[in-house]
């Protein structure tokens, strides 16, 4: 598994893991959206786009969740898999394939109001890279 969910006060905190930072904001995308529904029912039918930028990594991985969950909350759309096609030290960009919310298939379980900065950090310890994210739920 390449995330775990912790305990916090009101609101959801996810450790995330991964090999590079790539694949962090592969995982991390995959965790928040297994808190939203069970990302084993989306079929990646469509894809959309993600081009973000910001200073540190820690800025880059939250603007990539929230372009995420702007998706899911505004268009209406769940995501299973993604990938990262560039990283630079203050770009992201990649893709989201996914598919339109269907309340008939995709039981929505939490909604997710904010990814939190609270805490957010990334560290390197030996070959992988772990965050803690909060959500605000």
């Amino acid at each position: 598994m390449n995330y775990k969910i912790l305990d916090h006060t009101a609101d959801a905190c996810l450790r995330v893991y991964g090999k590079s930072f790539e694949e962090l904001l592969k995982n991390a995308a995959k965790a928040m959206v297994n808190l939203i529904t069970n990302i084993e029912l989306i079929k990646p039918s469509k894809s959309i786009t993600i081009n973000i930028q910001g200073e540190t990594n820690e800025e880059l991985l939250v603007k990539w969740l929230q372009e995420i969950l702007y998706y899911m909350e505004v268009k209406k759309m769940l995501f299973k898999d993604f990938k990262i096609t560039s990283v630079t030290e203050k770009m992201v960009s990649g893709k989201a394939y996914g598919e339109n919310i269907d309340l008939k298939r995709h039981d929505l379980l939490h909604q997710i109001k904010a990814i939190t900065h609270h805490n957010l950090k990334i560290k390197k310890a030996k070959d992988k890279l772990t965050v803690d994210i909060v959500f605000d739920i």
